[in-house]
């Protein structure tokens, strides 16, 4: 077997928002510290970490606003019926693809994340 992904780490200046939105999207999202370093999110479902840690200062760019993220999620309709809060981060609604039905949203730090439905 070859290399597997264990973790992702992105940066926000806005860590409130963004464990809002990743626990809308289903991930158990917990505050976590490793050792003197900065307090940050872990978003975990699977085998996979998400960690959101905070910009260095509030005044940098944010260093992984280029980044790309995709996850599988059990249905659109979970997302899509909570449009209230995500009207506003829908990027491109589902659509088929060769990889399956995908929508993307884009979180409050301007990263797209695109969901693919499980296979059915």
């Amino acid at each position: 077997m070859g290399p597997l992904v264990f973790y992702i780490v992105i940066y926000s200046s806005n860590l409130v928002e963004l464990d809002k939105f990743y626990s809308k999207i289903g991930f158990n999202v917990e505050k976590h510290k490793h050792g003197d370093g900065d307090e940050h999110l872990v978003c975990k479902n699977g085998d996979v970490l998400l960690e959101i840690y905070p910009l260095p200062d509030s005044g940098s760019q944010n260093a992984t606003k280029n980044i790309k993220i995709g996850l599988k999620v059990p249905s659109h309709a979970t997302i899509l019926n909570q449009s209230e809060f995500f009207r506003q981060y829908i990027y491109k609604l589902p659509q088929e693809t060769e990889w399956g039905r995908k929508m993307s949203l884009i979180d409050p730090d301007g990263h797209i994340i695109d969901l693919f439905e499980y296979c059915k």
